[in-house]
């Protein structure tokens, strides 16, 4: 089988000819390969991520699953509010016939991965400043920004776009107002619902192989009562949506998550999700789920960030991935991955490892 191959079947719930191998490479460890600057990367696209991450699935030898996402328009804009030779500091914004309408976060960018993004008026800085407008290195939009990841993976990978439900995000002002004007945010999250199963109409029509669900954190700020009320009906609807087109959907939850398995499993046409994680990070037990929910999702997981791949040793790893492969593996519908983004000075040969162990111990 091909990668892509591979990795689609177990997303099937099926069994394809080994478990397949996708450390979650994000953004740390690509960034880290190239050798160039967090920015080069990250804002100026040289190279564009997307590229970046296939690219370290090929050094490797991984299974490439590649989220994506599309910027849809040109519309959004960036402005370097701060630089030197270690920083850069940037804030998006769009222009429209009312002026200029900035986003309430800048984005700092260490040379050296990750970056961080903050409250803009947090900063000690001049935060409306356009007299530096980011031009890209590579600036395509829409189907030809996917239509450029797809060829590129080609079978080596998955290439999934990207929506994000609606839902309260990581800012405790945001949860604030979910309590103190709760008919307004409502009203906001209706819109954003529509506004999200419009962008995904509009990817559904490209016809890509996966459409991918991304709410880092999801459980973490929206506890059961207000995932129903503000993004169930959205996970709903988007999964129905995809299912009627032949499209496989995936979810990227980090964080607790067996709830949410639960009702993804009994109440959504979810395909499969992921990094279903393991306590303390998460709170999810591999074999448990993989048994109670394994007929109607596949799962994509779980080996631990930090203890296993980043300050583990090779036999850590391999012993880790083999307990997932038995926890999970059985019957297809696994896909060996880390329980969240692989944590950039994770040593080569712990990534490597994963690989070897599910092409050998996990072959069917």
């Amino acid at each position: 089988m091909t990668p892509r191959e591979r990795i689609l079947t177990a997303m099937r719930g099926q069994q394809p000819d080994h478990v397949p191998a996708c450390p979650d490479l994000y953004e740390m460890v690509p960034v880290r390969l190239t050798g160039r600057t967090t920015w080069d990367v990250l804002v100026y696209n040289d190279p564009p991520i997307w590229k970046a991450r296939m690219d370290s699935h090929v050094h490797y030898g991984t299974d490439a699953f590649i989220p994506l996402f599309v910027p849809m328009t040109e519309r959004h804009k960036m402005s370097v509010l701060f630089r030197n030779e270690e920083k850069l500091i940037i804030r998006e914004f769009v222009e429209n016939d009312d002026g200029v309408e900035w986003s309430p976060f800048a984005r700092i960018f260490e040379r050296v991965p990750p970056h961080a993004r903050v409250e803009a008026d947090t900063l000690d800085l001049d935060t409306t400043s356009l007299r530096e407008i980011v031009k890209p290195d590579y600036a395509r939009y829409g189907r030809d920004y996917f239509e450029d990841a797809r060829d590129y993976a080609g079978d080596r990978g998955v290439v999934a776009p990207v929506v994000r439900l609606p839902c309260i995000d990581h800012r405790a002002s945001s949860t604030y107002r979910y309590y103190d004007e709760r008919e307004t945010v409502l009203e906001e999250m209706q819109r954003a619902g529509e506004a999200m199963i419009c962008q995904a109409e509009e990817i559904l029509s490209w016809r890509p192989d996966v459409l991918m669900i991304a709410n880092s954190g999801l459980m973490i700020f929206n506890p059961e009562p207000v995932f129903r009320q503000l993004s169930l009906e959205w996970l709903k609807r988007v999964t129905a949506l995809a299912k009627s087109k032949g499209v496989l959907t995936h979810l990227h939850c980090c964080g607790p998550e067996r709830k949410l398995v639960e009702i993804a499993a009994q109440e959504t046409d979810l395909s499969s999700i992921e990094p279903v994680e393991a306590p303390p990070m998460g709170d999810c037990d591999l074999a448990d789920i993989k048994k109670r929910f394994g007929q109607k999702m596949a799962f994509k997981g779980n080996l631990h960030t930090t203890d296993v791949m980043l300050f583990g040793s090779v036999a850590t790893v391999e012993e880790a991935c083999k307990r997932a492969i038995d926890a999970a593996g059985p019957g297809g519908g696994f896909i060996l991955s880390t329980g969240d983004q692989t944590p950039r000075d994770t040593p080569d040969e712990n990534i490597l490892a994963m690989q070897r162990v599910a092409e050998t111990y996990g072959r069917y």
